[in-house]
């Protein structure tokens, strides 16, 4: 067997550890302070699925609402309200106090959205037979008679009289025509830009047709009812004229415009002036002639003013105050659901929403995939990674001399350095002693501990394996070597020496194995402190160089707290993806209580591709390194890949994985 010396040279001042642990520090202060793109493109790979599903299937929904919802269209006519609203027989301060502003304006808007508006649209439109704006509509579509005749055979057999029907009782004609009022004012909207004297009328329908229809008879009969307030107005105004002598005398008295107001100022004058030269002069004289002639004169024009405002007015009053600018066009395209906005709008809302349900999961996932991340936590280096159990290689129920698994050709390599990081401490102590635990049960633990100790097997010291796990179960591998729990209680009833229960592997004749499994059994244990002590002493001046105790998990059991003062050195395991920082952080103080020699940890179950793509940062090395020929020809249809490569190149691959001669044992890392 060839053995492999390494040389580890001396780093000054500082420790390698104390190294570490100010790279962790700096590290975590980095992480800590900023998120870099590097980082969010992380997360992004790490959440690709989560982000794909939300995003397509929000996409694919809406896609299949935008083209199966109801489709409603929409018709839209313009109508412009008049500046002045002029009465035939209003006053001049009348016509300036109507001018259109602002609560004018809005005025006119709830007049066009009033139900008596509205009620004249469905008298126009007789909406009160159609179904979509009034539910007792006599073409309303009936419940069809679910079953049809069959049902009704089936329930004459069984007894059922269906002759009696429920009648549906309709309400009155009142009651129909408001719920037709009322289903149009949902339908239709009256809306306006800032100060403007423009009203547009919007009208929503699934109906194209009927919603052109609706717009245009909603301005048409705005415009027909403006109309006829006017001259509604018109005909009190002349009642009024009338009361008071005559529309011409009435607007004669009341007319305050510029040109009338000279006129009946010079016939004040004109009066005035008379009356002196009549109290003067006499009727007769020639200058009371003349101003009667001047006075007459005045009072025509007057007249003619008053008569051509009169006739203004009476032809303005026939004007509409409002007048329709654009006309509803039949609409050719739905205003709703529209693809062309909904699938657009919807990608960008569930890509936020993808984005945001990415950063929840990531704030409360707190699995451990890193071992940055247990640096952080526990301020001491994590070992290295074990990649995960290929599940195409065989190990269960598996016949064979090697008691190295198969499975632990991909793990290996990364097993051989943890174990090479784990043989000195700061002291540069090497250790002898070392126990490998976990937080919770794996079926992995305990192979990267069997790993640890066949790598050191390798490495040319001669290695004692101690399996102190309860679970039976747990080391799958050695029920391939034909191990005997029932030897070591043998040993411990002093029955036997401890030559007698050592177990040993011919393809590795510098590994020990002792099965403790059913001596740390519950209730009963077979072994205390004093005896692992002894134990401990026995295997040391037996020869072996490294003795490796594989611990029940701490979370499950009190065992690897209690063995930890009889170790140097003390290795973690975390399952990848498993373990939580909580229960990490639980395992550690707990180990801390006893002192425990805590060197690192080691991640295991990790998938080297995940860990690379999704960026949680570290190395795993695996190793496609294969045992001796022997293996793979006992091995070679139940694994058709490692069959087919040629026993000389495997030969050759295993050799140089151990640096021997090709004829010398085989030793697999």
């Amino acid at each position: 067997m060839v053995s492999m010396t390494m040389t580890f040279v001396s780093d000054g001042s500082l420790s390698a550890r104390a190294h570490y642990r100010e790279s962790v520090e700096l590290a975590a202060q980095r992480n800590g302070n900023s998120v870099g793109l590097l980082d969010a493109w992380a997360l992004v790979k790490r959440r690709m699925r989560l982000l794909v599903s939300v995003i397509v299937g929000c996409t694919l929904l809406s896609a299949i609402a935008s083209f199966t919802l109801p489709k409603t269209y929409t018709a839209s006519s313009d109508v412009v309200l008049e500046r002045k609203d002029v009465r035939p027989f209003a006053t001049d301060a009348s016509l300036t106090s109507l001018d259109r502003d602002r609560s004018a304006a809005e005025t006119e808007m709830d007049v066009l959205q009033s139900r008596q508006l509205a009620g004249r649209v469905v008298d126009r439109l007789n909406l009160i037979n159609n179904p979509n704006f009034n539910p007792y509509a006599r073409t309303a579509e009936q419940p069809s008679d679910i079953g049809g005749d069959f049902l009704g055979y089936f329930q004459g057999i069984v007894g059922i009289d269906r002759s009696a029907k429920t009648v549906r009782t309709l309400p009155g004609l009142k009651t129909q025509r408001d719920r037709a009022i009322s289903s149009l004012l949902r339908q239709f909207d009256v809306s306006r830009t800032g100060e403007s004297l423009a009203v547009k009328i919007t009208v929503s329908s699934p109906d194209p047709k009927l919603a052109q229809e609706i717009a245009n008879t909603i301005a048409n009969l705005y415009v027909e009812s403006s109309l006829e307030f006017k001259q509604d107005e018109r005909i009190a105004d002349k009642q009024r004229a009338l009361n008071t002598g005559g529309a011409v005398g009435f607007l004669r008295q009341s007319m305050t415009q510029p040109l009338l107001v000279t006129l009946r100022s010079e016939e004040a004058r004109l009066l005035q002036s008379r009356a002196e030269i009549a109290a003067k002069y006499g009727k007769n004289h020639p200058q009371m002639i003349d101003v009667g002639s001047q006075i007459a004169g005045v009072r025509r024009m007057i007249e003619d003013e008053v008569r051509r405002i009169l006739l203004d007015l009476e032809a303005e009053s026939l004007k509409p105050s409002a007048r329709i600018v654009s006309a509803a066009e039949l609409p050719n395209s739905p205003s709703f659901p529209v693809a062309g906005i909904i699938i657009p709008a919807t990608f960008a809302g569930s890509t936020l929403l993808a984005f945001l349900l990415a950063l929840l999961f990531e704030a409360t996932d707190t699995r451990i995939r890193s071992g940055q991340r247990t640096a952080q936590l526990l301020r001491m280096p994590n070992l290295g990674y074990v990649p995960k159990l290929p599940k195409h290689l065989p190990y269960q129920g598996t016949k064979r001399s090697s008691g190295v698994p198969a499975w632990s050709n991909a793990s290996a390599e990364a097993e051989r350095s943890i174990y090479m990081a784990s043989r000195f401490s700061e002291a540069k102590k090497l250790h002898r002693v070392v126990m490998v635990t976990s937080c919770h049960h794996n079926i992995a633990n305990a192979s990267t501990a069997w790993g640890i100790a066949t790598a050191a097997a390798a490495d040319g010291r001669p290695t004692a394996f101690v399996n102190l796990d309860f679970h039976e179960h747990s080391v799958p591998c050695l029920k391939s070597v034909g191990h005997s729990p029932e030897l070591f209680e043998r040993y411990l009833n002093n029955e036997a020496t401890l030559a007698d229960v050592v177990q040993t592997d011919p393809a590795l004749p510098g590994l020990g194995l002792l099965d403790a499994t059913l001596a740390m059994t519950e209730p009963f244990r077979l072994i205390d402190s004093k005896k692992l002590c002894e134990l401990i002493q026995a295997l040391k001046q037996s020869g072996y160089d490294l003795i490796v105790l594989h611990a029940p998990p701490v979370l499950s059991s009190g065992d690897a707290t209690w063995l930890a003062p009889f170790v140097d050195a003390v290795i973690l395991t975390v399952s990848w993806g498993e373990t939580t920082e909580d229960q990490l952080l639980v395992a550690v103080s707990q180990l801390r209580m006893n002192h425990a020699p805590l060197i690192g940890t080691a991640i295991n179950q990790v998938n080297p591709e995940i860990h690379r793509r999704h960026g949680y940062g570290g190395y795993v090395i695996t190793s496609r390194r294969f045992p001796a020929t022997g293996w793979i020809r006992r091995h070679s249809r139940g694994n058709g890949a490692i069959a087919d490569r040629p026993t000389k190149e495997a030969n050759a691959l295993s050799v140089r994985s151990v640096g021997a001669a090709p004829n010398s044992p085989s030793k697999v890392l």
